[in-house]
């Protein structure tokens, strides 16, 4: 993360929205810029620029375009405001200014611009956040809000809670939107996303996190920041809100909070939009919005670049699953991670006592009606698991319901080192439990130097993080996945583990996410899953372009398992630090237990990449032409990364020939674009 070089601030006090003048802003950041001209804010990346015009309700968008093609998606001045929260009143400009920012740390550097409106008839106050990335395709706006003095909420929820808003020039082709389930469910008909081409007409969509509006040669990509999922019920939704359409004009709303929720000593946030241009088809509309995604949640390599193990996915009966968490088994967990490679150990549910401590003896554990027997749990704390850890390079990583206290989340970091934490249980239906969830998660990390990180859990329907919402934070853990369980609801079955992983990295980074793998020797109705008909290596290779974790107790594996899995996690963590450079999208078809699927990593700075190729247990087929992304009519060489073969090939346009001999097979590759 880049460290804050400048600070500069401009504010300007209280005064109506009808004089013509903004007060002086200019601050530049690298290729960011900000700047005021009359009655004018320009915000410009360096890439695209955007000028909004003081009103008497508020900022409006006047022009919106993008430099490389020079296309205006906005050109043109409605005199309201961008965003409207209750019917549209006359406001003040209370104050603007602009600062170099990264959030605390939280995301990658960038210009903050705020500007501070106040609403008397309506007794509120909004700020408007435009965080201004260096080179980005796009911006990230925010309303804020906070009650004045006097302020009483008459309705339940807002009449209107719009947060952004665009009048386009011209009428895209089409919307192509788009969302993500929380609680997929291995056997559900429903898959993990929904995607809908749409004609651009007056209509609502209310169920996606995303819209993209495709012109011809260009578009607009339009993102929800919040936990918004196509599975989320309304009743836990807060506020967040749909994608209007109505003539050439778009809207965003949800204000993520109801009238009640407002406070006169603090503001409240909204859910965030992001609003990202492109020229191209839709291969560049993903392209744009996963760098943007990746300059709003960056990667960092010292602590986000980590291969986990889980002690509770072996079985799935509770009590089984609590009694691997103990220290006896820990300790043999350390040892078999170690050997095998995987940076970290998570010890899930079974270590904790009332306190959120950790139990002496199973006499004191938190959930005593899954205890059986007595056996002792942590006799000196984390002493020894930490001792074991450190002597053989494996980070540890720690289980909690989202209930625990913040001084016991520390207090258990100081004494066990832990490098991650996974909040689970999570229900966040109201405004409250959300921010002090998220205010929990922002000030442990805080408080360990920024060496640790909290994992969000989406396994189950009710409002929790969400794909778009709370990863600068941490990774994503996607979904339960047992080999040994009679719930066919999580039968783990490896195509439907890589369809949930294919449909997932059409439009958010993978490597955001964990993906599950299962100890195939360990399969229990063989009927209900074919989990025993693949190999080790391939169920280790679906995970690779994302964040491995491996849901299971690792000491179950064979010695012939692990001399399998063994010099395929070398390799990967060799190429780790590149492939996280990359951005992953899905190639072939999509996985159903008889194609030709996979993924490919591309990095365009370097002009090469990865590519996971799998042929499916079902699949007939011993050669499959594929097409890639982003390379076309050119040379490339490939490595067989496992065996260290080499080959150059002629793309037919951008199609290259891929040969597995067995089904249930794969390829792990790098790729060089060498004309």
């Amino acid at each position: 993360m880049k460290q804050i070089l400048i600070t500069f601030l401009i504010v300007f006090s209280l005064f109506s929205c009808t004089q013509s003048q903004l007060p002086k802003l200019e601050l530049s950041y690298e290729n960011a810029k900000v700047f005021t001209k009359g009655n004018e804010l320009i915000v410009a990346t360096g890439k695209i620029e955007r000028v909004y015009k003081l009103t008497d309700y508020g900022l409006t968008t006047t022009m919106f375009k993008e430099y490389s093609s020079s296309k205006e998606w906005v050109k043109a001045d409605t005199g309201v405001c961008d965003w409207e929260i209750g019917e549209n009143v006359l406001g003040n400009l209370v104050s603007i200014n602009a600062k170099i920012s990264d959030d605390e740390k939280f995301t990658n550097t960038h210009i903050l611009v705020e500007a501070e409106f106040e609403y008397p008839e309506k007794q509120t106050m909004v700020k408007y956040t435009i965080w201004v990335y260096p080179d980005a395709q796009g911006l990230r706006t925010q309303l804020q809000l906070k009650a004045m003095p006097g302020y009483a909420a008459q309705d339940e929820k807002f009449t209107t809670d719009i947060t952004e808003t665009l009048q386009l020039s011209e009428k895209p082709n089409e919307v192509i939107a788009f969302g993500l389930m929380q609680g997929i469910k291995t056997n559900m008909d429903n898959d993990l996303l929904t995607e809908k081409y749409l004609a651009f007409e007056d209509q609502k969509i209310d169920w996606a996190s995303g819209t993209i509006l495709s012109g011809k040669e260009d578009g607009i990509v339009l993102i929800k920041e919040s936990n918004k999922s196509t599975s989320l019920r309304k009743e836990g939704d807060v506020a967040t809100g749909e994608f209007e359409i109505s003539n050439h004009k778009i809207t965003i709303s949800g204000a993520g909070m109801f009238p009640a929720d407002l406070k006169t000593d603090q503001y409240t946030n909204s859910w965030a939009n992001w609003v990202i241009l492109y020229s191209g088809g839709e291969d560049n509309a993903n392209i744009a919005l996963k760098q943007f995604d990746r300059l709003r949640y960056p990667v960092h390599p010292d602590r986000d670049i980590i291969m986990m193990a889980n002690t509770w996915g072996s079985e799935d009966k509770p009590t089984e699953c609590i009694y691997a968490a103990r220290e006896e088994n820990v300790l043999k967990e350390i040892e078999s991670v170690a050997d095998l490679g995987i940076d970290l150990l998570q010890i899930d549910e079974g270590w904790q006592n009332n306190e959120w401590m950790p139990a002496k003896h199973s006499k004191e554990f938190q959930r005593i009606k899954f205890i059986k027997e007595d056996y002792p749990i942590y006799p000196e704390g984390w002493k020894n698991v930490r001792k074991k850890a450190d002597s053989l390079n494996v980070k540890l990583g720690l289980w909690a319901a989202w209930t625990i206290t913040e001084d016991k989340l520390k207090t258990n970091y100081d004494s066990g080192n832990f490098s991650s934490f996974k909040l689970d249980f999570a229900n966040l239906k109201t405004v409250e439990k959300r921010d002090e969830l998220i205010g929990k998660a922002r000030s442990l990390i805080k408080y360990a130097d920024y060496k640790t990180i909290v994992n969000w859990d989406v396994t189950e329907i009710a409002p929790r993080a969400g794909y778009f919402y709370g990863r600068e934070y941490g990774n994503i853990y996607l979904e339960n996945r047992k080999i040994n369980t009679e719930r066919e609801n999580v039968m783990y079955i490896p195509y439907k583990v890589l369809k949930d992983a294919w449909q997932l990295s059409k439009y958010v980074n993978l490597n955001k996410f964990q993906l599950t793998v299962q100890n195939i020797d360990m399969a229990g109705d063989k009927t209900k899953t074919d989990a025993h008909l693949h190999n080790h290596p391939y169920a280790v290779a679906i995970t690779l372009m994302g964040s491995p974790i491996f849901f299971q107790e690792t000491h179950y594996y064979t010695k012939e398992a692990r001399e399998q899995i063994k010099p395929l996690l070398a390799i990967y963590k060799k190429h780790r630090p590149d492939i996280y450079k990359g951005y992953v999208f899905p190639i072939g078809e999509e996985p159903d237990n008889q194609s030709w699927t996979g993924f490919q990593n591309h990095n365009a700075k370097t002009n090469s990449g990865y590519l996971t190729v799998f042929r499916e247990l079902n699949n007939n087929e011993a050669s499959k032409e594929m097409t890639l992304k982003y390379v076309k009519d050119a040379e490339v060489k490939l490595i067989n990364l496992m065996t260290n073969e080499e080959k150059v090939v002629k793309m037919n346009g951008s199609n290259i020939q891929f040969a597995i001999d067995q089904p249930a097979g794969y390829q792990f590759l790098h790729y060089e674009v060498l004309n």
